[in-house]
């Protein structure tokens, strides 16, 4: 059994190689298998790889399977992913507003997808340069996180997270120091003081409030 995503990327390259010499290079199982390929390669760490695969499986799977299908659109996610990845943000926030406007006429404004393809589009909005953006867009994507999924799931304060660190990015290390001192408070409830996402949002905290030069405050920890 492949152990590690380069190790489960080689298999995926053999299988793939087997299937377009049985099934042919356009069968559904062959281009689920390129897909995954694709997404093993990046995960593998190679994401100009996987940038590449994707750009050439899209318009096969648009040509198979419709513009629309969801096969297609979640290979377009991916190959906006993979694009920011690769370095160029400017790309990945242009594919995903493009992706989003296709998302909100087909599954509409507040759909878990849509509100997803809406987070990827804020989040490299600010990678390419607009923190501001970034901001204000997340700003607005809390409290649909928030009635979609409830306040205290992991996706809405991951979201929280995002919003957070792009106050920082923005100018306002002290109102970043703000949101980070929450959401530990809620991870810590959620999710315990030693898991990784806890850490990680105390290790913001402490990084936030050491630019904006507030005193970390002390507070009860609850569980």
């Amino acid at each position: 059994m492949a152990e590690g995503p380069a190790a489960a990327r080689d298999e995926a390259a053999a299988l793939l190689s087997m299937m377009q010499r049985v099934l042919g290079r356009e069968h559904p199982d062959t281009i689920a298998t390129r897909s995954e390929l694709a997404k093993l390669t990046g995960e593998a760490g190679d994401a100009a790889g996987a940038r590449d695969q994707y750009a050439v499986l899209l318009p096969v799977l648009a040509r198979v399977l419709g513009r629309d299908h969801p096969d297609t659109l979640s290979a377009w996610a991916e190959l906006a992913r993979w694009t920011g990845e690769a370095g160029d943000a400017a790309a990945a926030r242009d594919q995903f507003a493009a992706l989003l406007a296709v998302r909100e006429r087909i599954l509409g404004p507040v759909h878990r997808r849509t509100l997803a393809a809406r987070s990827n589009l804020a989040h490299w909005t600010g990678e390419a340069g607009d923190p501001q953006a970034a901001r204000d867009e997340y700003a607005r994507l809390v409290p649909l996180y928030e009635l979609e999924f409830g306040p205290g799931h992991r996706r809405t304060l991951s979201v929280r997270a995002s919003l957070a660190a792009w106050v920082g990015a923005a100018g306002d290390g002290a109102e970043a120091s703000k949101h980070f001192e929450a959401l530990v408070r809620a991870y810590e409830r959620t999710l315990g003081p030693k898991h990784p996402d806890t850490v990680a949002a105390q290790e913001n905290l402490t990084f936030w409030s050491k630019q904006a030069g507030v005193p970390r405050r002390r507070w009860s920890r609850r569980s």
